[in-house]
């Protein structure tokens, strides 16, 4: 399955951004709001600038209380990996796993065309292999064939 297919499935379709100058406490609650672990962060022309997740705010819970804006702590856009609508949910999870992260933005140029979580991904896969399990059985227990 590609990441195109997998952000059309998406129960929640599009991406939340916010500012970065926005306050983390608002950040959070925008997060909370949503149900969602992570939220990019844009410029006026809605460009990429990075990621704010719930770890970036974790590591950096004492200084949030000084009114820190979420471009202080996020993961910059030098430090993300980017994912295209043309990569494998596979591919994905090995990014995942690989490098210890639970959000994938996902561009096409410079535009975001969407954020694929760890969840996403790995509820894709299941999916896939419940449907490829399922095709296996009834082709060994012949229940596919249609006898005229």
């Amino acid at each position: 399955m590609l990441i195109e297919a997998l952000l059309k499935s998406k129960a929640v379709p599009g991406v939340i951004t916010i500012a970065g100058d926005t306050p983390v406490a608002e950040a959070v609650a925008e997060m909370n709001r949503h149900h969602i672990g992570a939220v990019l962060v844009v410029d006026r022309e809605k460009q990429l600038l990075g990621i704010l997740s719930e770890r970036d705010v974790l590591r950096h819970f004492t200084e949030c209380a000084r009114g820190l804006t979420a471009e202080k702590i996020m993961t910059p856009r030098s430090r993300l990996i980017i994912g295209h609508r043309d990569d494998t949910v596979e591919y994905a999870m090995r990014v995942f796993t690989n490098n210890k992260i639970r959000h994938l933005p996902v561009l096409e140029g410079d535009r975001i065309i969407g954020i694929v979580s760890i969840g996403d991904a790995l509820k894709a896969h299941l999916e896939s292999l419940e449907h490829d399990n399922k095709m296996l059985e009834d082709y060994v227990t012949g229940a596919s064939l249609v006898i005229d």
